[in-house]
């Protein structure tokens, strides 16, 4: 009998107004279709922007799925992070610990123990940085704009958003 490869799922919103349970519901179904079974579930709402190390709950997941070999399954690469300096930390901790504790995207292809697969991971990841950047440099550009022609006048007192 082929025993079935323990898996950690992580998954992540980035604020309170997002439901997680969704993708925790898609990546039991995942799970189970694809012979894994379930050891943890991490339900995590940070902003994409927190850097890894300051996200208790992820740091938590790596600790212990480190510990009990277990592998670390997400929807997408996305919902780890969208910072460069954090890709090059994920990068490091999982080919420090490929053979033990794998990370499984449910939308991507990862295999960072081949330099192919490795690219691979880099270039997707550089996707999931530029979109949050380019979005910020539009909207200083449209911000710029609305303000020469007296349209914009700042954000609203208690307003969160930062441009």
């Amino acid at each position: 009998m082929i025993k079935k490869r323990l898996v950690n799922l992580y998954a992540r919103v980035s604020t309170e107004d997002q439901n997680v349970n969704q993708q925790i519901l898609f990546l039991k179904r995942w799970a189970g279709q694809n012979g894994y079974c379930i050891n943890k579930i991490i339900k995590d709402v940070e902003s994409g922007l927190t850097p890894l190390v300051e996200r208790k709950k992820f740091k938590k997941i790596l600790e212990y799925s480190k510990e009990s070999k277990t592998d670390i399954v997400i929807y997408n690469l996305d919902r780890l992070t969208r910072n460069w300096e954090d890709v090059v930390f994920i990068e490091k901790f999982f080919r420090d610990n490929w053979d033990d504790c794998k990370l499984i995207s449910t939308g991507d292809e990862i295999n960072l123990s081949n330099a192919n697969g490795r690219f691979m991971f880099r270039v997707r990841m550089a996707v999931c940085c530029l979109m949050p950047e380019d979005m910020r440099e539009k909207q200083r550009i449209g911000i710029e704009r609305a303000r020469k022609e007296g349209k914009y006048k700042g954000r609203k007192p208690g307003s969160k958003n930062k441009v």
